[in-house]
């Protein structure tokens, strides 16, 4: 068994997998905004875990959106949390290995997987992170990929682009859930702030196919013509423009790209 904990900046998703990669048990709580309530929530949480399956996981998986070094979370692109030392904290209810993960990474394993060509992922959600993956395999960029603080002028300002185009910013924009916000107005805004990072990633990375996953992968079936369009507008002279796709699995691509990790280390 395996079990992956997606660090979120809204909601932290635990969830337990068989050897088959199938989800035994799932549980999900509010992300607290302070360091000490949030460890007190997920060791709270995890009791049931290793309680009932501690013998039988063979690693734990900690995603985590923010830079890693030596096993810890030196910091958090959605807290203002510093050196959190997951594995110390779950070592007082677990013996297996437990690793850290960037959770962009993760989630770009699992939804480049069946793509031949070189995979462009973003996950738009509480800011906007990514991953890069040629052939299934993340490429020596992914680990220094930061979409979401290229900066962009929008609006007559000069803004990093999770500030323009998060799920975080579009709900602020309309008072509501980014992915309730309908009507074609407010679908053609949505889709140009998402268009405007993609022309410069496009010509750096060249990209086969931009997957976009996150809350706002559930805006894709009303924005995806718009997005097309706004990208070809800002790129008109370009061949071959990369397809833009909508990630498998929006909200769960980190728990299953932990599996897939997890599957490959040794217990």
């Amino acid at each position: 068994m395996y079990l992956i904990i997606d660090v979120g900046g809204t909601k932290t998703l635990l969830a337990l997998f068989g050897a088959h990669g199938r989800i035994i048990k799932k549980y999900k709580f509010k992300t607290p905004d302070t360091k000490s309530e949030f460890l007190g929530i997920l060791k709270s949480s995890l009791i049931t875990f290793s309680s009932s399956y501690e013998p039988k996981i063979r690693q734990i998986i900690v995603a985590v959106p923010g830079v890693i070094k030596n096993n810890v979370a030196l910091n958090f692109d959605n807290r203002y949390w510093k050196n959190l030392d997951f594995a110390t904290e779950l070592k007082k209810l677990f013996t297996c290995p437990i690793t850290l993960k960037n959770d962009s990474d993760l989630a770009t394993l699992y939804e480049s997987k069946n793509i031949k060509g070189l995979a462009l992922f973003l996950n738009i959600s509480t800011n906007i992170g990514g991953g890069l993956a040629r052939k299934g395999h993340l490429t020596k960029n992914s680990n220094t990929f930061a979409p979401g603080h290229i900066r962009y002028i929008f609006e007559g300002k000069n803004r990093e682009w999770q500030d323009i185009a998060s799920a975080k910013a579009i709900g602020k924009k309309y008072g509501k859930e980014a992915t309730s916000v309908r009507g074609k107005e407010a679908c053609s805004d949505i889709a140009f702030r998402i268009s405007l990072g993609l022309p410069h990633l496009i010509q750096k990375y060249h990209p086969d196919v931009i997957i976009i996953g996150g809350p706002m992968a559930k805006q894709f079936v009303h924005i995806h013509s718009m997005l097309k369009k706004d990208v070809v507008d800002f790129l008109p002279r370009t061949k071959n423009l990369p397809r833009i796709a909508a990630a498998k699995r929006p909200l769960e691509s980190v728990i299953y790209g932990g599996y897939l990790y997890a599957k490959k280390l040794k217990a």
